[in-house]
Order: structure tokens, then sequence, then C-alpha cells
């Protein structure tokens, strides 16, 4: 097959060699920019995550503060949580500013108390709270959990709190 090429006014001879280039320079350039592109938003993406994990962790943090707060407000203060012999009754729920948190008796016995938040919606975050009186006088000890949500998923966050006095 015999190739033809298309002669300019001038006389000079032009090939399809020179177009074929520009293409290929005009997808490597497109490639190039496409990498950039997947990059950063990989990146934007790995950092929107590490940011709603980090603001997870503070919630969970602030609502384990805030149990051990009001648990220690309601056995010290208030002296709701007497040691085994001196256990006259229990009570069923304790509020913590707007929250009321609900005995569970199947976890508790006379010496280990455990309130658990009442949430209505599971997305909310909450928290536990644990009386452990087993050694007193020596010592007691308010422990709890808070949770930046209640509904347990892989993307629930836990941060625990103990005070021993």
């Amino acid at each position: 097959m015999k190739k033809f090429f298309i002669q300019p006014k001038d006389g000079s001879r032009s090939s399809n060699a020179q177009a074929g280039f520009a293409m290929l320079f005009t997808v490597v350039i497109i490639s190039i920019i496409l990498a950039l592109a997947l990059g950063i938003a990989d990146v934007t993406f790995k950092q929107t995550i590490l940011s709603e994990l980090a603001r997870d962790s503070q919630l969970a943090f602030y609502q384990a503060d805030s149990g051990v707060e009001c648990g220690l407000y309601y056995d010290l203060s208030v002296g709701q949580f007497p040691p085994k012999t001196q256990v006259t009754t229990v009570p069923n729920q304790i509020t913590c500013g707007n929250n009321t948190a609900s005995f569970v008796p199947l976890q508790s016995n006379t010496d280990y108390f455990v309130y658990a938040e009442d949430v209505g919606n599971q997305k909310n975050p909450c928290f536990v709270i644990t009386f452990d009186k087993t050694n007193y006088p020596t010592k007691s000890s308010v422990s709890t959990r808070g949770y930046s949500t209640c509904a347990s998923n892989t993307k629930q966050v836990e941060r625990a709190l103990n005070v021993t006095y």
C-alpha cells in the first residue's frame, strides 16, 4: 500500500506521524491529571473518615465523663449507693442532667449496680454507669462506658472511665 502525503502550498512535506504524536502527548497529560485527581480524592476521603472517628471519639468520651460525674454525685453527695450491709433499696433510675439511666437488674447484685441510659433513638449517644461496692469501706468505684451511638455497629465508638475512691 502506498502512502500519500498532502503537499502544502509552500512545498514542504507533512506527515500523519506528527498528528499521532500530539494525540499520544494529550493522552499522557490527561492520564497524569486523572491520577493526581484520584490521589487527592483518596486522601480527602480518608481524612473525612478520620475526622468522623475523632468526632465520635470525643462524643463517647464526653458521655463517659458525664456518667462518672453523675455516678459520683449520686454515690457521694446523695448517698443512694451504700455497701451491701446497708442496702435497703436501690433506686430504679437516676437522672443526669436531661438524661435518665435505669437500673439493669440482670447485671446487678447488692455489691454491683449497673445503670444504662434510656434512649429513644438508638442513633443518639448514651452511657452505662457501674457502681462497685465489693471492697467497701476500703474502696469503691464508679465506672462508665460512653458510646457515640447506642446502636451496636462497626462505627460505634466506646470510651470508658473508672474512678476508684
